[in-house]
């Protein structure tokens, strides 16, 4: 199977050359930037990563913000040319090495969606805040009541897809709720989705996420739910 890695990125000049590099080959046969105009060397660090086997492309997104960077991605891509994708935050706090067992469930026919649980590693809280590992817990919590499914750690930046979901997906989210509408619409559309756990770091880099994006994603959960 061919795979796609997509990186959104912002401001990621510190860790996206370590990223690249970390990346298994033969595994992934391509790596696309999907870049939100960063202010700093982000794309010239991008070039200087060594590329192994595999290709790696830019692009900028339409717009601002985490969704428009996979918005982007969905409108501007040849979806055709790969048989699974796999995104992560390209800020060092996951291991591209993990990349073999997320795709594994998708490769095998299994699932449709994986999610990487950074929630079950037993050394989460060392390296998230208790704010933050609160956060998430309630969000996910709240993921679970209402849609019904529990999805394990809602706000992972860790995936895997199939063509097909990407293919059919309507995503709406434009900033860091993006996570919650791409596990909104795989229950909705009754995409076979799939928890594993993962190891999670300490981020490289400047932190974006803001109190108020957990409003944002529990109005996403609601709005996707009800409205």
């Amino acid at each position: 199977m061919k795979i796609c890695l997509i990186l959104p990125t912002l401001n990621e000049e510190k860790s996206i050359k370590k990223v690249i590099e970390d990346v298994p080959n033969p595994v992934v046969s391509n790596i696309v930037v999907v870049d939100g105009y960063s202010g700093d060397n982000t794309i010239i660090a991008t070039r200087k990563a060594s590329k192994k086997n595999f290709e790696v492309a830019t692009m900028f997104q339409d717009g601002y913000g985490k969704g428009m960077a996979f918005q982007s991605f969905q409108k501007n891509f040849n979806l055709d040319g790969f048989d699974a994708y796999v995104m992560l935050d390209a800020d060092c706090t996951y291991d591209p090495k993990e990349i073999r067992s997320m795709v594994s469930p998708i490769v095998n026919g299994e699932a449709d969606i994986v999610m990487g649980n950074r929630l079950s590693f037993e050394g989460i809280r060392d390296v998230m805040s208790t704010t933050t590992y609160v956060g998430n817990k309630v969000l996910t919590v709240a993921a679970g009541v209402m849609y019904f499914k529990n999805p394990k750690d809602l706000c992972t930046g860790y995936w895997a897809f199939s063509k097909q979901f990407l293919q059919s997906a309507n995503i709406r989210a434009k900033g860091f709720d993006l996570e919650a509408n791409l596990f909104t619409e795989a229950v909705k559309r009754g995409f076979r989705i799939k928890s594993i756990p993962i190891r999670y770091k300490e981020r490289v880099g400047q932190k974006k996420l803001k109190y108020r994006d957990g409003l944002l994603i529990m109005w996403r959960l609601i709005k996707e739910r009800f409205l």
